[in-house]
């Protein structure tokens, strides 16, 4: 009688912890639960058993609003990816090239030489010493940095689409993983400038290499504001992708880039006036070489807004046709 008291008990306590073991299923899975209720009072009818209803959490997605805070709190979570991304995009720039990270130097020496002899020799508008060539170097330098993160920003989106139609992240991270390798192709750039200025004589100053720092930075943040709004619309727009090198070589001629605004006729000053890149260039060189155009308060004011409402305005954009993306890449 024990034996079969002992086995009527073991009996009992498995059916117990079955039913532990399927109540706890029946609390995951709250559609079996509803099923398995059905079942019962088709079967059993007023006999049923009454199933409690589990407590389901319930994860509601919507659409963020563009400024919705919780994107920047997404945006930070992500900070690992975003530095993956910047890495792989400097590996990749120079990766199956002859001369390598020499491209970086290259390209800016070469334009301020260009530029050295058209507009300072054939036209007249610099000295013919080496001076000339260190003022178009730096302006060569301060327009690289904007020139290429508005170049690479725009194409952000459209370069890794399979990337954006496939996985989901935070997008802002693809124009924003562009910045590193702008700034490393002007760090080296600039310890060029350096040499050959030091070389010429030039002497730097902690607070003018901090000015100088400062409008670069300005300038920076004008060109994210315009490549977010660039990558955003190239992805409905494919037009974008062959505007923008069509119309940065027309900007860059209408930027005293190669020349000072001392030089520009006054009657198209107002023109230039209003284009934050001059006081940038103006600003940054004015650091430097202490030659120039000094910068007032009212229009350093000004660009400062410009850059601000500029990148504003890009992520504004940005944000506001994120949704779309995988659909239309």
């Amino acid at each position: 009688m024990s034996i079969a008291n002992g086995t009527l008990e073991r009996g009992a306590e498995g059916g117990k912890k079955q039913g532990n073991a399927g109540t706890a299923v029946l609390a995951e899975f709250p559609q079996a639960a509803e099923a398995a209720a059905a079942i019962e009072a088709a079967v059993y009818g007023e006999n049923a058993r009454v199933h409690p209803s589990p407590a389901v959490k319930v994860l509601k997605i919507r659409p963020r609003r563009p400024w919705s805070w919780a994107g920047v709190v997404e945006f930070w979570s992500y900070r690992d990816l975003l530095w993956t991304l910047a890495l792989r995009d400097l590996r990749l720039r120079y990766r199956q090239t002859a001369l390598g990270v020499l491209w970086v130097v290259f390209q800016p020496v070469a334009g301020a030489g260009v530029f050295s002899v058209v507009f300072g020799w054939i036209a007249g508008l610099g000295s013919r010493d080496g001076s000339y060539f260190l003022f178009t170097l730096s302006g060569m330098l301060i327009w690289n940095v904007f020139q290429s993160t508005l170049a690479k920003a725009g194409m952000a989106l459209v370069g890794n689409a399979p990337l954006v139609s496939k996985v989901y992240f935070p997008r802002l991270l693809l124009p924003f993983s562009t910045i590193l390798s702008t700034i490393v192709d002007f760090g080296i750039g600039f310890l060029v400038f350096v040499c050959v200025a030091a070389f010429n004589g030039w002497k730097a100053s902690v607070a003018g290499l901090l000015v100088f720092g400062g409008w670069l930075l300005v300038g920076l943040l004008g060109a994210c504001g315009l490549g977010l709004l660039a990558s955003a619309l190239m992805t409905r727009f494919r037009d974008v992708q062959h505007v923008l090198p069509l119309l940065l070589p027309f900007v860059m001629y209408a930027t005293p880039v190669a020349y000072s605004l001392q030089r520009v006729p006054e009657k198209w000053l107002p023109v230039y006036s209003f284009n934050p890149m001059t006081w940038v260039l103006e600003g940054g060189r004015f650091a430097l070489f202490g030659e120039g155009t000094p910068v007032s308060a009212g229009w350093a004011l000004y660009t400062l807004g410009a850059s601000f409402l500029a990148f504003g305005i890009g992520l504004y954009g940005f944000r506001r046709m994120e949704r779309s993306f995988a659909d239309v890449l």
